[in-house]
């Protein structure tokens, strides 16, 4: 598995957390799961100083991704703590160099879920990649150079993996 997908699937991870923690420690009015998911995705690219219209379209295209997300989520069952789990699990096992493969089935099994859980995540953090290069596509290349390269990666269309000749 290449690595941008463990990157993908780290920051997605990362975001969910973040998302239920900054949700849980709101006074008051609490922010849905979903819109603090989309404003912390939107925070990434202040950087590139974009237009209204542009971030208009950003909100529109990753906010419709995120609202699937985490209902596809909250259906199956699958926590915050069982993603801050796996996130944990995937950035240790990378510190110790694992392989992105052997990284990606160590955090799955972290999570303590079910295979039909795992599969949700893995499902819906492919709808976020989709959703970040739909939105790749809404910038320039003077915008985008102006954004953090690990983001820059994520807004983009992943290059097949290389066949091995024979």
């Amino acid at each position: 598995m290449p690595k941008w997908t463990i990157c993908l699937l780290a920051i997605v991870a990362g975001f969910v957390s973040h998302a239920s923690a900054q949700e849980s420690t709101k006074s008051g009015g609490k922010v849905d799961p979903e819109t603090a998911m989309t404003n912390q995705f939107l925070k990434q690219f202040e950087p590139a100083a974009l237009d209204q219209s542009t971030t208009d379209k950003i909100k529109e295209i990753f906010g419709k991704a995120a609202k699937e997300v985490v209902a596809q989520r909250k259906k199956s069952g699958v926590t915050p703590e069982m993603l801050k789990k796996r996130t944990e699990a995937a950035k240790q096992a990378r510190e110790e160099g694992k392989k992105p493969k052997e990284v990606r089935e160590i955090g799955l099994s972290a999570m303590q879920a079910t295979e039909e859980q795992k599969k949700v995540v893995l499902d819906t953090e492919e709808l976020l990649s989709k959703a970040r290069i739909a939105v790749g596509k809404l910038l320039t290349d003077e915008q985008k150079s102006k954004l953090p390269k690990q983001l820059q990666t994520n807004l983009k269309e992943p290059t097949p993996p290389k066949k091995p000749n024979g």
